[in-house]
């Protein structure tokens, strides 16, 4: 299968080469085009999330994968053995591998808080913005929507993990595990996206006092969890010394919390933590010069695989089916032309052999007619779903040569 992918994520490199590649939307489809337009992909999909980027290509050449990784760092000043560090961060799948890889990714077995169920999300999310760019073919699609679809069966089906599930949840549990209870604590959530809300609904929920910011322009249509209060964006820093937790999700491109800004308003006498929870990062990293200051960042939280054997043997049992429906798909799409060509001659057999048959009916010409065309389709219809039939029962070598002599066969009997 021509299927390539390349990523790195939060197992193989650090923050700062993962920052470097979390690309803007704009970004991803600039670097999708040139890879389509020099005929060094069919399809591409990007998935860009906090812990990792990845590039999914179809097509004949991985030569992708190397535009790709140059196409971002040529945007950075890296010295060679910097590069060479980078560059072997990325790991490289193809075929069913890659297929395989994908569907464990979408039930969250290979994320850094294992058996997430964001991922369902973005992977998603970075369907529908490869289709709304016009960069993405029906190869890439149907695997992403392929390994949705066997995830939300494995989930229903399975518990991996009866640890949290979602980013917010694991960060407030690991919270309240390192400085006792959040009840009460005053905090402020910076961001209204998906991330942001969720952020501030637990909190809410951990008895938390919450506040989360939102820009001017956004106010009709935001969507506030109940509990929370709401601070204009341009104001985040007003009141920042009353706070204790302060948590910042968005996907801007500069810092939404700066260090000339904090360390004149922050209180000595009091304690912060910064939890930043974005990529690139939100927060400027100079606050820890800060003595009554706490950084963290996605890097420092995550909840590896507490999943037992047989559990997770029974989750690959499920995905293997689904897998192999797609490969199944993969290799008819490209037959059904010559499944359509034998159907037709069979359907024009068909009506040859009828034309006497038709004659003596004693119905009306228009009738006839509808009965005509109606077991022409009917034998086509026939035709196709048993030859498409025996690709459940037949190598793919033997298929290919089963259609090649029935192909044959049916432009000699025309």
């Amino acid at each position: 299968m021509d299927i390539y992918m390349t990523g790195i994520n939060y197992s193989n490199a650090e923050l700062e080469y993962r920052e470097m590649f979390s690309l803007t939307l704009e970004d991803q489809s600039k670097i999708a085009k040139k890879l389509i337009n020099s005929g060094m992909a069919k399809g591409c999909i990007f998935l860009s999330t906090c812990n990792r980027t990845e590039l999914w290509v179809s097509g004949n050449t991985p030569l992708a994968i190397d535009f790709f990784i140059n196409e971002v760092l040529e945007r950075y000043e890296v010295n060679l053995l910097i590069k060479k560090d980078i560059e072997k961060r990325f790991v490289l799948r193809q075929g069913e591998e890659a297929v395989d890889y994908l569907l464990e990714l979408a039930c969250g077995i290979h994320s850094q808080i294992f058996g997430e169920d964001q991922i369902l999300t973005q992977l998603k999310v970075a369907t529908d913005n490869a289709r709304e760019n016009g960069y993405v073919d029906s190869i890439l699609e149907t695997l992403f929507r392929t390994a949705v679809t066997g995830a939300k069966k494995v989930k229903t089906e399975i518990v991996l993990t009866n640890k949290n599930r979602s980013l917010p949840e694991t960060i407030i549990s690991q919270l309240e595990e390192r400085y006792s209870s959040l009840k009460d604590k005053s905090c402020l959530v910076i961001g209204n996206g998906e991330m942001g809300r969720l952020m501030a609904s637990h909190l809410v929920k951990a008895g938390a006092k919450v506040e989360m910011t939102l820009r001017q322009y956004k106010k009709k249509q935001a969507i506030i969890p109940h509990g929370s209060g709401v601070v204009l964006y341009e104001e985040r820093y007003n009141g920042i010394e009353e706070k204790e937790f302060i948590f910042s999700a968005t996907r801007s491109p500069h810092y939404t919390m700066k260090f000339e800004e904090l360390k004149t308003l922050l209180n000595r006498d009091k304690n912060y933590h910064f939890i930043d929870m974005a990529l690139p990062r939100d927060i400027d990293p100079r606050i820890k010069e800060l003595n009554n200051v706490t950084l963290l960042h996605i890097d420092d939280f995550g909840v590896r695989a507490e999943c037992a054997d047989e559990d997770l043997e029974s989750a690959r049992e499920i995905l293997l089916e689904y897998k192999q429906d797609f490969i199944n798909w993969y290799h008819i799409r490209t037959l059904a032309p010559k499944v359509n060509e034998i159907s037709e001659v069979v359907g024009e057999l068909t009506d040859c052999k009828l034309t006497k048959v038709y004659k003596n009916i004693n119905i009306s010409e228009d009738d006839k007619g509808f009965l005509q065309s109606s077991v022409q389709a009917a034998a086509k219809k026939a035709v196709s779903k048993i030859i498409f039939g025996l690709r459940e029962n037949m190598e793919i070598e033997q298929y290919n040569q089963l259609l090649q002599a029935l192909e044959l066969t049916a432009k000699n009997s025309r």
